[in-house]
């Protein structure tokens, strides 16, 4: 009578044990839950600019250091179908937008805000550059007064700065992400933005009369398609007083929800117990 002899290598180990040391990390991957989204809900607006966008222009003589320094009372255009951004030794052009973002909710999360101009450079150097410096409450007044042209003694905030000599010749519209979009957007009235030309921010001289730093862009006056408009996305805050409440799949939840993983490991548990219930009922094949 011969005593049947099983080795004990992992090949001929009995499967319920294999079952037994997977168990506990199967059900941990059964019990993990599926990818879930933020509870915090983006939203966002576009608001055309208003009426009221346009430029102002100071001219002189010729002498860059007089014109930066004048307290002459400057030109108002509001009208035009193009609002102009330009400098030369004797004229500065600085643009100037309105947006009436009032619609935004007071207690939103502004977290991003990008500028759209249908614009073109038609300076002769390539070297034209814009800035976008953030309006204040009191400054610019609304509609344009020719005080306007002179900045407040304290600068303005610059909220983006963008090299524009590649647009020349072609209309298009340009993004210009804004900086800290928080602190630029109103959110209980008007965005105000004003655009000077690099050399007119930066104080430097242009070299003749014939290096003009033109940028062109369409006003609100130009009509739709054409507008200058701004993009402004933001979260929406929890109501005042209420808790927020977890995604269905959320972390907050209780109950433990089957994600993909979970699926995968069921999968995995009801084969392990098949083959285990196979090996233990099979047929003997010793007569």
């Amino acid at each position: 009578m011969s005593t049947e002899y099983r080795s004990d290598t992992p090949a001929n180990r009995p499967a319920w044990r294999w079952s037994l040391l997977l168990l506990p990390l199967l059900v941990a991957l059964l019990l993990t839950p599926s990818p879930h989204a933020s509870g915090a809900q983006t939203e966002s607006m576009i608001f055309e600019s208003t009426p009221d966008d346009g430029h102002l222009t100071l001219s002189g003589s010729g002498d860059w250091d007089a014109l930066k320094t004048s307290q002459k009372p400057a030109d108002v255009f509001d009208t035009l179908r193009y609002v102009k951004v330009n400098t030369r030794p004797d004229v500065i052009y600085r643009g100037f937008l309105f947006f009436d973002t009032a619609a935004i909710p007071d207690d939103a999360d502004i977290t991003n805000a990008v500028l759209h101009i249908y614009a073109k450079c038609t300076g002769d150097l390539d070297d034209t550059g814009l800035y976008v410096l953030s309006g204040t409450d009191d400054y610019p007044h609304q509609p344009l007064v020719p005080e306007d042209y002179a900045l407040p003694a304290g600068g303005l905030p610059v909220c983006a700065r963008v090299d524009v000599g590649s647009w020349t010749r072609e209309l298009a519209y340009r993004e210009v992400p804004l900086d800290e979009p928080g602190a630029v957007v109103r959110v209980a009235g008007t965005t105000k933005l004003c655009l000077p030309e690099r050399r007119d921010y930066e104080n430097e001289t242009p070299p003749d009369l014939h290096s003009e730093n033109e940028l062109k862009l369409y006003s609100h006056e130009e009509g739709d398609g054409f507008r200058p408009y701004l993009e402004v996305f933001w979260t929406a805050a929890s109501p005042a007083g209420e808790t927020p409440q977890p995604e269905p799949n959320g972390p907050g939840v209780s109950r433990p929800v089957i994600g993909p993983s979970g699926i995968a490991a069921l999968a995995a548990l009801t084969g392990a117990v098949g083959i285990v219930l196979w090996k233990r009922y099979r047929p003997s094949r010793h007569g």
